[in-house]
């Protein structure tokens, strides 16, 4: 029989008839069609009593598969008739509860005796560390009559039962083991995905999601019964280290939720009730490590359902601040609030119309694991839009600052700071620098004559040009009024008159047209120096300055070295 992941199943089996033979209904649920119920809040009532005719009269019927005193510490007596077993071959009555402290089975011998088999945290059985147990009968078994069970636990005292040809146990057993398989796989696969961007991003929000969705994958091991595969010497251990595991769920659930929503920003409220939640977290915490698992039940399962209920306000906060990734959180967190109410409701005992199956809050939770993660990635792709955003603000704010409006070069702040660092670099690395200023003559006359309107058009054709004119690696800036600068990297005589002779030639084939039927050819006269050991900006600037005056004072539309 496979049992690879059952753990969650604490099931007491029973064969009674020959081991062949089955039926086509073989492989059927046969839920208990009635049952009878006792509380014994004592807990020292035994099987003479509970099946003594005086006790009889004091059972509960109930025509369900459910018995339930939620939060209880009484043991609860289940009477079950022989008749609802399966007609023929083997069969197996289960008891849905993995956190069961106790759970006594009782079957009628054929000489008025009782043959007992026992399992539960605090009894464990060696013949299965799962809590699955084989039992072989006697031939002549009463098929009449009843038998019981006995329960009991400091967790919630609430349990599903059902009957099962051992065949339809077996295919159970394999598609329980597939459905939680999946399930664990796909948190699995969340949490690594999210792990490998974390390593990326080193985004405290993908910390916080890989911390809360481990810790929950914990939680639903202990809640489901896979924590059973630690050996039965421990299992008494269980309900304090499903504390435990609870309190980090929840814990690392708030501390995900106040990151990923910006809570201090986008919810304030919610901020100071996630505060306070995390505090609740850490007291669970204590109640684990200290053993007081009563009070710790009652606490966890408070929390379970506050929980959601705070993350879910405060996703709504920050969506009406306009936080957009707020959005997949939200589902998840409503996703996970439907699926901790419902089971903690069921927890406490409240039946439903509709019957919820056990896997419930895991489904809720691979889900929700799930939605986080897309949530997760969309607030990134907000994040890298708003960056994008920033990049291009801060660029654009950049390029104002250092460039000209009218011409588009460079203005004459960038002019110096560029200067200072191309003076360090050559002297460094002994290259030369050449620097050209550049003014464009008898600019007053034409302003003058026509306007400053039509001037700037000169102004902006002459940015035009020179950024046409000069190489890839020049800076061509706007240096005052009507004057202009190039400065000239890694450029000695040569090429410092060729860039010269270019931006003349560009300029003296351009005709310009201010109105009337005026035709205008402007020129313009320009100096070039060379950077000398010892200069700094102010001497070279002073040098190539002396060279234009002197270009201007040689009649203009002339280059002039210093």
């Amino acid at each position: 029989m496979t049992r690879a992941l059952h753990a969650l199943l604490i099931a007491l089996m029973l064969v009674v008839g020959p081991a062949c033979d089955w039926d086509q209904d073989s492989r059927a649920l046969h839920p208990p069609t009635e049952v009878g119920l006792l509380e014994d809040p004592a807990g020292r009532m035994d099987i003479a009593q509970a099946a003594s005719p005086q006790t009889a009269v004091r059972y509960q019927t109930r025509r369900a598969n459910r018995m339930s005193l939620g939060f209880s510490q009484s043991a609860l007596w289940v009477r079950i008739p022989l008749d609802q077993a399966p007609a023929k071959g083997r069969w197996v009555l289960e008891v849905s509860a993995p956190w069961m402290d106790r759970v006594d089975f009782y079957l009628p011998g054929p000489d008025g005796g009782w043959h007992r088999q026992s399992t539960g945290l605090k009894q464990p059985s060696p013949a299965n560390r799962q809590g699955v147990f084989s039992l072989t009968a006697p031939a002549d078994t009463p098929r009449s009559g009843y038998t019981y069970l006995r329960l009991q636990s400091v967790l919630s005292l609430n349990a599903g039962l059902r009957m099962w040809p051992e065949t339809g146990f077996e295919i159970n057993t394999v598609t329980d083991t597939f459905l939680y398989g999946i399930l664990y796989g796909v948190m699995g696969a969340m949490v690594l995905i999210n792990l490998l961007v974390l390593l990326t991003t080193r985004d405290q929000a993908y910390l916080m999601y890989v911390l809360y969705l481990v810790s929950i994958m914990a939680h639903q091991f202990c809640l489901q019964g896979q924590v059973l595969f630690l050996p039965t010497a421990l299992w008494h251990l269980v309900p304090a280290i499903s504390l435990v595991v609870s309190s980090f769920a929840l814990f690392f659930g708030a501390a995900f939720c106040r990151v990923f929503l910006n809570v201090k920003k986008n919810a304030p409220l919610g901020d100071q009730l996630l505060r306070g939640f995390q505090v609740a977290s850490v007291g669970l915490l204590v109640l684990g490590l200290t053993g007081q698992i009563w009070w710790g039940t009652w606490l966890v399962h408070s929390l379970a359902m506050v929980g959601p209920v705070i993350g879910v306000y405060a996703g709504f906060s920050a969506l009406a601040r306009g936080f957009r990734p707020a959005r997949f959180y939200l589902v998840a967190w409503i996703v996970l609030l439907f699926g901790t109410m419902s089971w903690g409701a069921w927890s406490m005992g409240v039946d439903f119309l509709v019957p919820l199956p056990r896997s419930l809050i895991t489904i809720a939770a691979a889900l929700e694991s799930v939605l986080l993660s897309l949530a997760l990635a969309d607030r990134i792709g907000v994040m890298q839009r708003e960056r994008h955003v920033l990049a291009q603000r801060e660029r654009r704010y950049r390029q104002l600052s250092t460039t000209d409006e009218l011409t588009g070069l460079f203005n004459s702040r960038y002019f110096w700071s560029k200067l200072a660092s191309e003076i360090v670099h050559s002297h460094k690395l002994g290259q030369p620098l050449g620097l050209v200023l550049l003014d464009v003559d008898d600019f007053k006359r034409f302003n003058d004559t026509y306007g400053h309107t039509e001037g700037d058009k000169v102004l902006a054709e002459l940015g035009r040009l020179l950024q046409s004119a000069v190489r890839p690696a020049d800076s061509p800036c706007r240096y005052g009024g009507d004057e202009f600068a190039i400065l000239l990297p890694g450029a000695d005589d040569q090429a410092s008159r060729d860039v010269c002779q270019r931006v003349r030639d560009a300029l003296a084939r351009c005709v310009f047209l201010p109105g009337d039927g005026a035709r205008e050819v402007v020129n313009a006269s320009l100096g070039a120096a060379q950077l000398q050991p010892g200069d700094d900006a102010n001497s070279l600037v002073k040098r190539a300055d002396q060279a234009l005056y002197k270009a201007k004072a040689s009649g203009k539309n002339q280059t002039v070295e210093f």
